[in-house]
């Protein structure tokens, strides 16, 4: 009464314990690779289709006195861009003209009202 019998068992267990532990480290390894992996592969994925959307969109500008319309990557200084409802706005800018012209700057200033621009008071467009 009293005495423990086991010791045989309890010597395997402790030669085969690091078994475990390694089996965990792999398992962690694997879960790490693969989120890794799918990580790139959506990431790859985005600046494909980045890269595709600013190449098909286009916008109107005036240079040279004419009205053409350009992708957004080949806008250079001196364009006058002509914005129209919804656009996004390809650059910063200063309005020359405008008719009840407001922008939403949320993204910079973290207020969602839109903000009014004018010619008179605030001329700045920021993209």
């Amino acid at each position: 009464c009293g005495t423990v019998a086991g010791g045989v068992e309890d010597e395997g267990e402790a030669d085969a314990g690091w078994i475990e532990g390694a089996a965990i480290l792999l398992s962690v390894v694997c879960v790490v690779l693969v989120t890794a992996f799918n990580d790139w592969s959506k990431e790859k994925q985005f600046r494909g289709l980045q890269s595709r959307i600013e190449q098909e969109q286009k916008f109107q500008v005036v240079r040279g006195s004419q009205v053409i319309q350009l992708p957004v990557a080949d806008i250079v200084v001196g364009d006058i861009a002509q914005i129209k409802y919804g656009d996004l706005l390809p650059a910063d800018g200063v309005l020359i003209q405008g008719n009840d012209l407001k922008i939403d700057e949320s993204s910079l200033t973290g207020e969602s009202d839109h903000v009014k621009k004018s010619a008179d008071k605030d001329p700045m467009l920021l993209s």
